[in-house]
């Protein structure tokens, strides 16, 4: 018998942003195909994040369906969009590019962090497990890691 894969909410800024100058699909868009390829049920929320204005109104929008009944683990795809997901009804993964205060301060909300670094994780300081996916890391190898991240979040 399959083991039942999570519900998963993915929350981004940068999605799908298809210019002339980018023809390619962005990173998220690649990594939500790759997780549905897996067999996840993989929901995006995306939104423009340029002011407080527009985060107020993707937190109000977002919030009626942030409910462990639809989804069992939602992963934030930059510090910021963090904020979408508060106050936690669900558990919070969390991608963090940089090591600075608000870093700190969002992986301490989460379940569990994902960087791209070592030195990031080393310099990060947080009793959250933190776990490394590389952006050398092959799209199969950084699926079945994310994978092994959202199980151990749930377990």
């Amino acid at each position: 018998m399959r083991e039942k894969q999570p519900r998963l909410l993915l929350i981004t800024n940068e999605w799908p942003v298809l210019k002339p100058q980018h023809p390619q699909p962005s990173a998220v868009k690649r990594r939500a195909e790759a997780l549905q390829a897996a067999g996840l049920s993989v929901e995006v929320f995306a939104f423009r994040g340029r002011n407080f204005y527009n985060y107020a109104a993707a937190w109000t929008q977002l919030r009626p369906r942030l409910h462990p009944g639809r989804y069992d683990v939602v992963h934030a795809q930059d510090a910021s969009n963090t904020l979408l997901a508060l106050p936690k009804r669900v558990p919070l993964v969390v991608s963090l590019v940089k090591r600075n205060l608000l870093a700190r301060f969002w992986a301490s909300r989460a379940d569990a962090v994902i960087v791209p670094s070592e030195q990031i994780k080393q310099q990060l300081r947080t009793r959250t497990p933190v776990y490394v996916i590389t952006p050398e890391t092959d799209e199969q190898a950084a699926t079945e890691r994310l994978l092994d991240v959202y199980r151990e979040v749930l377990s």
